[in-house]
């Protein structure tokens, strides 16, 4: 009995060592509460007397040491599968999980105006452009860029609609000649917005505006 006893103690006080140490152990994304696919997540881990230990990550992801400008952490981590929901970082005897998730869905803007704003017909002279925008106050790489790569232009004439597919985001000299020939109050649209983003092509919202 006394040999049991003795073994359920010492089974005890092994199983309290490795919580206690699991807690001394903090694992963290010193960016977001979750990670991110396309970007380098900064990850941060505080712990005591692990000298020596790596990290290692769950399938779908890599991590390792280096630093992401702007952030604390000495470690990075990379979403490498683009289906994966979730991860979980180990150090030592600690884990944590960490939701991913994908990058924000990109907004379309003209000289700074936003879908359903008015826009001055005089911007289309200063920006001639559809620019590619993460509308996302929460999301934190700010460094992150889109670029439309294509887009659809509908034109009304004499109340038939066309439409004139346009590679890039320039506005075309002709497209612009027809825009500045609207009145305040009409209204504009382009359709068929796809965007370049670090994790590939992606459609946009259209972008819908009137003029004034």
């Amino acid at each position: 009995m006394r040999a049991k006893s003795l073994i359920l103690v010492m089974s005890l006080l092994c199983i309290s060592f490795m919580v206690a140490k699991a807690q001394s152990v903090q694992i963290k994304s010193s960016a977001s509460d979750v990670l991110y696919r396309g970007v380098k997540n900064p990850v941060l881990i505080v712990a005591k007397g692990n000298d020596g230990v790596m990290p290692s990550i769950s399938d779908g992801a890599k991590i390792y040491s280096g630093k992401v400008s702007g952030f604390d952490g000495q470690y990075v981590v990379e979403i490498t599968d683009p289906d994966v929901k979730s991860v979980k970082i180990s150090f030592g005897e600690a884990t944590s999980e960490f939701k991913v998730q994908g990058l924000p869905t990109p907004a379309i803007s003209i000289g700074g105006y936003k879908v359903g704003d008015e826009v001055p017909v005089s911007v289309f002279s200063k920006s001639a452009q559809l620019d590619a925008v993460i509308d996302d106050a929460n999301f934190p790489f700010k460094d992150v860029k889109y670029t439309v790569t294509q887009f659809t232009y509908m034109k009304e004439a004499d109340g038939i609609t066309s439409s004139q597919l346009v590679t890039g985001n320039k506005i075309p000299a002709d497209i612009l000649k027809d825009i500045k020939k609207k009145s305040s109050g009409d209204s504009i649209a382009f359709i068929g917005i796809k965007v370049s983003t670090p994790t590939g092509q992606r459609n946009a919202p259209g972008y819908t505006a009137k003029l004034k």
